[in-house]
């Protein structure tokens, strides 16, 4: 099975992944920071639709929320397209909360 990555080299011509192995015997320091500025970008950018209602979220709009959660292992991330939504959201949490601390007492 071939992956991504493979395919992406397979489209670099050899002046780019001669590039690409000069940066990595010099420890890599430009793609670190390629890489990383990717996931940064990535991590910044919000849902499309509403996590509750699924409505279209549009990014210039200052009334939609984004609520990051989960273990640092396994960050999760939620758009809303207005406070309602996140309350929503947030109440249902707590009661499945609350549902498995009710079981787990049982």
């Amino acid at each position: 099975m071939k992956s991504k990555f493979r395919d992406i080299v397979d489209t670099l011509d050899i002046s780019e992944l001669t590039k690409i192995k000069d940066d990595l015997n010099k420890g890599g320091i430009h793609l670190k920071r390629l890489i990383e500025q990717q996931i940064k970008k990535s991590e910044n950018m919000h849902e499309k639709y509403c996590s509750t209602c699924s409505n279209l979220i549009h990014p210039e709009d200052t009334n939609n929320f984004t609520l990051i959660f989960g273990p640092e292992s396994f960050k999760k991330k939620a758009t809303f397209c207005a406070i309602d939504c996140l309350q929503y959201f947030l109440k249902n949490i707590q009661d499945i909360r609350k549902h498995k601390v009710d079981a787990d007492m049982k």
